[in-house]
């Protein structure tokens, strides 16, 4: 089997990795940017095009290339299901729902409605073609509202609106951010109540072609900024607080997926107020970024489901088969400056190191000499940490922040190790606001924390070194597996 992967960075090179454990050719793609990123090396065969985004460029290379398997990744097409169409008509397998599938749970308007078909709870919502239509939902529904893109994500194309004249002028801007993101050009959007200070968790889902229809539990990712996922970990400490509450999500997820015969993976996300209370409010229809910790808690490999469905292979394993084991927690590493607004860092890596150790999994794609530019997403990479419960698992992520040295460019891993410590994370009492309400305490320090460490090194007169036992990474991707080989 030939798998083509139409993604870059750190996904490309971990699918990559499951394709060969499958024992496939992996086939990875990349641009004149990326001639000598590492995900490049990662693929048996690997193909130039001119973009990443151009469905039709993408199909004829993994034609070309003779792919049997198209695998989208996350981010650029991944929740396109024109693209989907597109490597369907040309007879490569895709490695991710079906077309219809992704109609109706990627866009938010038909979510929604076949949430409601299925009885599981929404938030009170409308939709709006004019800013005037936007203005009436709010009236009619109470403030503060969000305004939703049909297939908004990632924070991009949603707006908080807190009374109508807010919504009317937040509409327009809206409208544009999914033009312009995400090549959607929508006159209808959805505005939806919007809970302040929720949790947010999501359930992971896998199904194959038979019709078997199966949940991998949930992850918890409240702590964001700007509603962009910081920390994530399996499972959900709210839902192992809240009685009754992780049945309801497991339940109400199940049901989504059933109704549209999902196969392959996806995710069914919900905010949940502080009663306890569930609300369904999307779906996404491809790999999440933060998969790795639902993977270590159950030792399920994703992305080698996603494969084998994909084959036409039904999935080696039911849902009596899947138990929790452990906890997992995941920092995600930007390159962004924390003390610049966030925004986005560029330049040369000089010096990259991560810890190794067994109850570690680091998903990257970074090294010494890489290019980090404008160009892309500016994740880095992903910090996971595995324990027996979560103050192991804590406790572990912490240390491994403390070991890793991204040398070069500006990233928030100063923010991390501060975070992580904080009694309120520590407790697990924290909401979606929770980071944005501490960020300036934080940042200050963090700010601290790092002029103190410059004037140790600056008087002894050493610059951080690495630890004699630890080298710099050789290669792109570092897994730690923290499960034994039977579990996989």
């Amino acid at each position: 089997m030939r798998v083509f992967i139409a993604a870059r960075g750190e996904v490309a090179i971990r699918v990559a990795k499951a394709v060969r454990e499958l024992g496939w050719l992996p086939i990875t793609v990349y641009t004149d940017e990326d001639r000598v990123s590492p995900h490049v090396s990662a693929g048996w065969l690997a193909v130039k095009v001119d973009s990443y985004t151009d469905p039709d460029e993408l199909v004829e290379a993994a034609i070309s290339a003779e792919a049997d398997i198209v695998h989208p990744g996350y981010g650029f097409l991944s929740e396109k299901p024109e693209f989907a169409e597109k490597v369907l008509d040309a007879g490569i397998a895709w490695a991710g729902p079906s077309p219809k599938a992704m109609r109706l749970l990627g866009d938010k308007l038909e979510a929604k409605r076949l949430a409601e078909k299925v009885g599981v709870p929404t938030l009170q919502w409308c939709t709006a073609n004019n800013p005037s239509q936007a203005a009436r939902c709010v009236e009619k529904i109470g403030s503060p509202v969000v305004l939703k893109a049909p297939r908004a994500g990632g924070g991009r194309g949603l707006r908080i609106a807190y009374n109508p004249w807010e919504a009317a002028k937040l509409y327009r801007i809206v409208v544009r951010e999914a033009s312009n993101g995400f090549g959607d050009s929508v006159s209808s959007i959805v505005v939806e109540r919007f809970i302040e200070s929720p949790r947010h968790i999501e359930v992971q889902v896998v199904g194959d072609a038979d019709g078997h229809v199966i949940h991998l539990y949930e992850r918890e990712c409240s702590i964001q900024r700007r509603r962009q996922k910081i920390i994530e970990e399996a499972p959900s400490p709210f839902a192992e607080r809240v009685r009754g509450l992780r049945e309801q999500l497991l339940d109400y997820a199940l049901r989504l997926a059933e109704e549209v015969e999902y196969s392959s993976a996806g995710t069914v996300e919900f905010i949940v107020d502080a009663s306890g209370n569930p609300f369904f409010i999307e779906a996404n229809t491809r790999l999440q970024v933060e998969h790795g910790v639902t993977e270590l808690v159950t030792g399920v490999d994703i992305v080698k489901s996603q494969l084998i469905v994909a084959a036409g292979r039904k999935l080696a394993y039911r849902q009596e088969d899947v138990k929790i084991r452990g906890w997992a927690i995941e920092a995600r590493i930007y390159a962004e400056d924390p003390w610049r607004g966030f925004a986005i860092s560029t330049g040369t890596i000089e010096a990259v190191r991560f810890p190794q150790n067994p109850w570690l999994r680091i998903d990257h794609s970074i090294v010494e000499g890489l290019r980090v530019s404008a160009s892309f997403d500016t994740l880095l990479a992903k910090i996971i940490a595995y324990g027996w419960d979560r103050g192991e698992a804590l406790e572990r992520l912490s240390t491994a922040l403390m070991d890793t040295v991204i040398a070069g460019i500006e990233t928030n891993i100063d923010l991390l190790r501060v975070l992580v410590r904080k009694d309120w994370f520590i407790n697990a009492n924290f909401t979606t606001q929770t980071l944005e309400q501490n960020l300036a305490k934080l940042l200050e320090e963090a700010k601290q924390r790092r002029m103190l460490v410059s004037q140790i090194a600056e008087r002894i007169g050493l610059l951080p070194q690495p630890h004699p036992r630890q080298h710099l990474l050789e290669a792109p991707l570092s897994h730690g597996w923290p499960w034994p080989p039977t579990w996989q």
